[in-house]
């Protein structure tokens, strides 16, 4: 008997017990703006800044790659990056927000750059500052 109540309960247990799903509520659109920053992130792989939409702050963060993978246009998005095993050819930079929330990969621009590891994170951390079309590639395509 005593094993029929503990079944039961179980049953019970898994059949009243949910899931539940987190929402985030992130304000950033076309409207949002992010002044430039004296910082760098020379020699970084992460960046940041402060963006503002309707007059709230909001911090952002995200973190620069260079890729063997050639993008065509600036802003041009990508879900995956390649990476070569010859570092050379990892010379096409694409950046990611990863807070609040999560972008896809972003191009910072398709011409290759022979110092992409040095400056790749600024990289990104400037377009985002000052390229409103990239910051409209970035927040249009984030996720949880």
């Amino acid at each position: 008997m005593k094993s029929k109540i503990i079944i039961i309960g179980a049953i019970l247990c898994a059949i009243t017990t949910t899931a539940h799903a987190v929402t985030k509520c992130v304000a950033l659109n076309s409207n949002t703006t992010c002044p430039p920053s004296t910082s760098s992130y020379i020699g970084h792989t992460d960046w940041a800044a402060t963006c503002t939409t309707n007059g709230v702050s909001i911090p952002i963060s995200g973190i620069g790659i260079c890729s063997s993978l050639r993008g065509s246009s600036i802003g041009q998005t990508a879900t995956e990056l390649n990476t070569s095993s010859t570092s050379d050819d990892n010379k096409y930079c694409w950046c990611k927000m990863t807070s609040p929330a999560v972008s896809r990969w972003v191009l910072h621009n398709p011409n290759a750059s022979t110092s992409c590891d040095r400056y790749c994170a600024n990289f990104c951390a400037n377009d985002v500052q000052s390229r409103a079309s990239f910051r409209s590639a970035m927040f249009g395509s984030l996720s949880d």
